[in-house]
């Protein structure tokens, strides 16, 4: 792929733990050159950038980043992690013409309209959307979210912060839960009880219940300790999934999003593998039939790796 047009540009993806770049044909949205970088190998995101933008010998001179954290004007900053992107240091730096910077959550909301059924995994709701907004959730060390409205020939993405909202219990179980985890964490936050270290508390509390001193430390642990029948294992990601279902839920009725929620990011891929969704869907589908103002939403999980550098590239067209 030729990169001497003004039609490309480089396009990266920024979090706590890894660092990738591409190069993308900003009217095809095609990706090209991928790499894969470790945060830890490199001082700063703007290194990062320069080594592989020096790789390419002749690069193009636009670069669009998404970011795994909050965006607030010119500067970026990258949850769990004391690392900042600042859009005029890193054009002045490297002498671009151009930078752009959004959250992950925004960069999807943005290309969900194009996403495929190869792009993504629907695990509740109906089989067709209604048509309408369409919520974005990139769950992992935090809660990221966004929604894009339809607004004439071009949407309108806006950021939201649905994963501030509280997180109610259902019953006496859920409720011991997000105590469990409000100790560790010090708030009942959806974002906070959904992220990997809600997930973690959520299974060595199950553990300490069963009266065990198993622990995990990775979602892959807890993963295959329920493929060998942990009991500790399996309540943790039932729970997990039910509470997932309900914050979905939410973020259907308060966005309005007919169509559909999108769950992006490393967490909800690997969890849609146990028992394929099963305690997500029942509980979804318990939610929604409780609220007569809830959406017909369908519920996907985003299993592209590359939509959020192809919603970077929409930023750029």
């Amino acid at each position: 792929m030729s990169m001497s047009s003004a039609r490309h540009a480089v396009v990266g993806e920024i979090g706590c733990h890894h660092l990738r770049f591409a190069v993308a044909d900003v009217d095809e949205l095609t990706i090209d050159h991928l790499v894969n970088f470790k945060t830890e190998d490199f001082t700063s995101v703007q290194q990062a950038l320069f080594s592989y933008l020096k790789s390419l010998g002749t690069p193009p001179k636009v670069v669009s980043l998404t970011i795994g954290g909050l965006v607030e004007g010119d500067r970026a900053h990258i949850f769990n992690s004391p690392r900042t992107v600042t859009k005029r240091e890193l054009q002045s730096a490297l002498s671009l013409d151009r930078v752009e910077v959004a959250t992950d959550a925004e960069a999807i909301a943005k290309v969900t309209e194009l996403l495929s059924a190869h792009d993504l995994h629907q695990i509740a709701g109906p089989i067709q959307s209604g048509g309408g907004p369409r919520a974005v959730a990139v769950i992992g060390e935090e809660v990221r979210t966004a929604v894009a409205i339809p607004a004439g020939q071009k949407n309108l993405i806006l950021s939201t912060r649905a994963g501030d909202m509280f997180f109610g219990a259902a019953d006496e179980n859920d409720l011991w839960f997000v105590e469990q985890i409000q100790k560790g964490s010090g708030d009942r936050t959806a974002g906070s009880l959904l992220s990997v270290d809600g997930l973690m508390a959520l299974y060595n509390a199950a553990s300490r219940q069963a009266g065990t001193s198993q622990s995990c430390s990775m979602v892959q642990e807890i993963l295959s300790a329920a493929e060998d029948h942990d009991p500790a294992a399996i309540i943790a990601l039932e729970s997990y999934a039910r509470c997932l279902a309900r914050f979905s839920s939410d973020v259907a009725l308060v966005t309005g999003a007919r169509g559909g929620v999108y769950l992006a990011g490393d967490l909800p891929t690997k969890l849609v593998r146990f028992r394929d969704g099963a305690a997500f869907k029942t509980a979804f589908e318990a939610a929604r039939g409780a609220s007569c103002r809830m959406p017909e939403a369908p519920v996907y999980v985003v299993t592209s790796l590359s939509a959020s550098l192809r919603g970077a590239a929409m930023a750029i067209a």
